[in-house]
C-alpha cells in the first residue's frame, strides 16, 4: 500500500529556502545602507543645509513653500 497523504509535511524545504533568502537580502540591504548613508548633519552634507541653518541661527523662520512666492512678489514690486 502507499503512504497516506499528509499535507503538513510538504513545502517546508521551500519555506526554509525563502526565509534564508529573505535574511540574506536584509543583510545585503543593511550593508549597502551602512556603506552609503550620510546623516543630514554630516559635514559632507553641509552645503545642502547651510542656508536653512543660517536662517535658524539668525532667529528667523524658514518657510520652504514661500520662497517662490517671495520671488514672484519681488518681481511684481519691481514692475510697479
Amino acid at each position: 500500500m502507499s503512504k497516506p497523504y499528509n499535507p503538513n509535511t510538504q513545502g517546508w524545504g521551500f519555506a526554509l529556502v525563502v526565509c534564508a533568502m529573505t535574511a540574506g537580502l536584509f543583510g545585503w540591504a543593511y550593508s549597502v545602507h551602512s556603506a552609503n548613508y550620510l546623516h543630514p548633519r554630516n559635514p559632507m552634507m553641509q552645503q545642502v543645509y547651510a542656508e536653512k541653518d543660517s536662517v535658524k541661527n539668525a532667529g528667523g523662520e524658514s518657510h520652504e513653500g514661500e520662497e517662490h512666492a517671495d520671488e514672484s512678489h519681488d518681481e511684481a514690486k519691481s514692475d510697479h
